[in-house]
């Protein structure tokens, strides 16, 4: 088994690997300002405490792989989850998927899209990383070469970690014509870039003449290099890149518009490959249930599981924490939600489908796929009894009772003026809030 994707081969022989991963179509104009119509009213955010209320369980069948679990990942925390519970990047004593599944797990980073799908089609990684407009893409692809593989946990929606920066010039979307932009094709940058077009007021011609002057990169990094290198206008990337970019030209660059905004159009997955989900469906099983327990651990323990994922993706905590800030892990209930589990249209299948129409439309696939041939969802139905719905008591606050109190925590006297959270002078927020919860 590879742990190691062969990088010298990629530097010599990458064009090679890149026509055998992604084939060798040429892009095509076309109109598509239609075309992302579904994408508009996404579903909200599921409520608190859902958890799998309204999921059936689902059995996955028996088999678990005897050998580590190696799975392909890019610098983006979405993928904190996953390295959290697991520790770090390899196989260690501290790995919970090791403590409670007996399972020993590798992360390998692969930041080109086209040598990440190569490692995929080769076997090298048994999963890999991925968005949801970028799957239906090489879905097909797989499909061409008659080899499956699906989506099996979504790991986050992008809000605000994906985005453009530009000079402060360029004030709109509208304002891009006759600007270079650099991108990597078939990213999610290209995809937010394709959707921001569609949606601007340009016509279909200044459209067109927009993606002509699209300089395409290897990876995120190469098209913010290109923007700090003023070799370029604007760049569509993601963090940490993206507020890498704008701050290296100071003052004359600024964040032209992210999915801060546009919410529901970048939506990141895990995709296994077929054989792995045949020969070890317990092991993609209980590998997505570590995936899941380990949003929890971020949410209890954010400043330990900061320092692991920076460690792992060789940053600071900072860069981490800020990361994080510009997506939402997904847990439970949003899973449910986006496959369709508790009964309500899939957004999955909205955001592949539209993908496909684009991607055909662009010219760049021509085998058909269909979202439901290209995800299992037993895996995240197969562990709902684990997240079972919760109901919350609404705390009814006085504001009497809360005009003066000390905290047990750190002895420090407060003055509210109507809500808990106002006017404080202890510095230890949590300790306090919990302490005065419960009295």
């Amino acid at each position: 088994m590879f742990f190691v994707i062969g990088f010298a081969t990629w530097h010599y022989k990458g064009d090679a690997i890149k026509q055998w991963a992604g084939g060798s179509k040429t892009a095509e104009g076309g109109d598509s300002k239609g075309d992302f119509d579904k994408l508009k009213g996404g579903p909200g955010d599921p409520g608190r405490g859902v958890g799998s209320t309204g999921v059936s369980a689902a059995a996955v069948g028996t088999g678990r792989l005897s050998r580590p679990l190696v799975v392909g990942i890019n610098t983006w925390a979405g993928h904190s989850p996953g390295i959290v519970y697991n520790n770090g990047m390899d196989p260690n004593g501290g790995s919970l998927f090791k403590k409670n599944f007996g399972m020993d797990v590798k992360f390998v980073l692969l930041e080109d899209p086209s040598a990440k799908l190569a490692a995929f089609r080769s076997g090298q990684v048994d999963i890999m990383w991925n968005t949801v407009d970028n799957w239906a893409r090489e879905a097909s692809i797989l499909a061409e070469q008659n080899q499956q593989a699906k989506s099996v946990i979504m790991q986050d929606w992008s809000r605000g970690g994906d985005g453009i920066a530009s000079l402060v010039s360029i004030k709109s979307v509208e304002d891009l014509k006759g600007h270079k932009i650099a991108c990597t094709q078939f990213t999610p940058s290209h995809f937010l870039l394709l959707y921001l077009l569609s949606q601007s007021g340009l016509s279909p011609e200044d459209r067109a003449n927009v993606e002509k002057n699209i300089i395409f990169t290897t990876d995120a990094p190469a098209a913010a290099a290109a923007f700090k290198a003023k070799q370029v206008d604007a760049a569509v990337t993601w963090e940490p890149d993206l507020s890498g970019a704008v701050t290296a030209r100071g003052n004359e660059a600024h964040v032209l518009v992210s999915t801060q905004a546009a919410t529901n159009i970048i939506a990141d997955t895990l995709c296994a490959r077929q054989d792995l989900i045949d020969k070890a469906p317990e092991t993609v099983r209980d590998f997505v249930h570590g995936w899941l327990d380990g949003i929890e651990m971020i949410k209890n323990d954010p400043n330990t599981s900061y320092e692991v994922v920076a460690k792992a993706l060789k940053l600071d905590t900072d860069t981490v924490s800020g990361m994080l800030s510009g997506l939402k892990l997904t847990p439970y209930s949003d899973n449910a939600q986006f496959y369709g589990l508790t009964g309500a249209k899939a957004h999955y299948e909205t955001l592949f489908d539209t993908a496909f129409v684009i991607w055909r439309k662009k010219g760049l696939v021509t085998k058909s796929v269909d979202a439901k041939g290209w995800a299992d969802t037993r895996f995240v139905a197969g562990v709902g009894a684990n997240y079972p719905g919760r109901r919350f008591r609404k705390r009814q606050w006085s504001r009497k009772r809360l005009r003066r109190k000390t905290c047990r925590s750190c002895i420090s006297r407060f003055k509210f003026s109507s809500h808990p959270a106002l006017t404080r002078s202890c510095r230890v927020l949590t300790c306090c809030w919990i302490s005065l919860a419960r009295r």
